[in-house]
């Protein structure tokens, strides 16, 4: 390795620390505060991540509508929102229809609004999928919060989905040698990706007694390993996005990182599993 790669690889370090350095304070400040504040980050998120989405989408040469797909999303994290905070079931479908009604009358407009080109369904596709995934996905952060130890399992799904990041890492440099998906990600490894699911294995099993979160051994253990999975395949899933853009970062907004996509990819998912974990074990 020549003298400028080691330097730009060192310099990208730095920057990925001093990104975590401010970035993982705020996070775990939001989730202690709660509402609204929380669900604000969460809202700011969901329209970056969508901007971002539309951005790769358009690196297809699609023409997704960008402004409709970034209220969309803040829209769908609206909607979490006031249903943690009490709506009755009637409101919160009412909440649901209303948000995608809208939003889908938007997108009609703002595709047709240009006569020169009609819309393709993929123009339509992206639009609703940045949406959808950025703040559909996120909108469980709030519902999260409002439940029971709701704060605690925030926490949870946060240090989980680290761990599991960074042993699949570890493991993966150490001793990776069968890559795992090398069309989409040629750096993964099966390796890694069991040292993954270990390191989620482990982290949830300590973090549910620290937490002193509500749940049984076997419900944690079941748990763990859904993360585990789950979060891998949602990295997978952002890589996928990536390499038919022909992008190596979803964005530019963190130093060292990318896009928020890139460092949300895991925890996205692992938000609406841990959610429904949560609804199915407390039942």
């Amino acid at each position: 390795m020549s003298i400028r790669p080691r330097a730009h690889k060192k310099r990208q370090m730095t920057q990925r620390a001093a990104s975590a350095a401010v970035g993982l304070p705020l996070l775990m400040l939001a989730i202690w505060a709660g509402p609204p504040w929380f669900s604000l980050l969460a809202a700011a998120v969901a329209g970056v991540g969508a901007l971002e989405l539309c951005h790769l989408a358009r690196r297809r040469g699609r023409r997704p509508a960008v402004l409709v797909a970034v209220v969309w999303a803040v829209g769908l994290v609206a909607v979490g929102h006031f249903v943690s905070a009490g709506l009755s079931a009637s409101d919160e479908h009412k909440a649901v229809l209303g948000v995608a009604g809208v939003g889908a009358l938007a997108l009609a407009v703002a595709l047709l609004w240009d006569l020169r080109a009609a819309p393709r369904l993929g123009d339509w596709g992206a639009t609703a999928g940045a949406a959808v995934l950025t703040g559909g996905l996120l909108a469980y952060g709030p519902l999260l919060r409002g439940l029971d130890q709701g704060q605690q399992w925030l926490f949870l799904v946060v240090f989980v989905t680290f761990m599991a990041d960074t042993t699949a890492f570890l493991v993966g440099r150490a001793i990776g040698r069968r890559p795992l998906a090398p069309q989409i990600s040629p750096g993964k490894t099966w390796e890694g990706a069991v040292g993954g699911l270990l390191g989620a294995v482990g982290a949830t099993v300590v973090l549910t007694q620290v937490l002193v979160l509500d749940t049984t051994m076997a419900a944690v253990l079941a748990l763990g390993a859904l993360m585990g999975v789950i979060g891998q395949l949602g990295d997978l899933a952002e890589s996928w996005f990536k390499r038919a853009a022909g992008t190596k970062d979803s964005g530019w907004i963190l130093p060292g990182h990318g896009g928020v996509l890139d460092r949300l990819d895991s925890i996205v998912f692992n938000l609406a599993l841990v959610y429904y974990f949560v609804e199915w074990s407390t039942q």
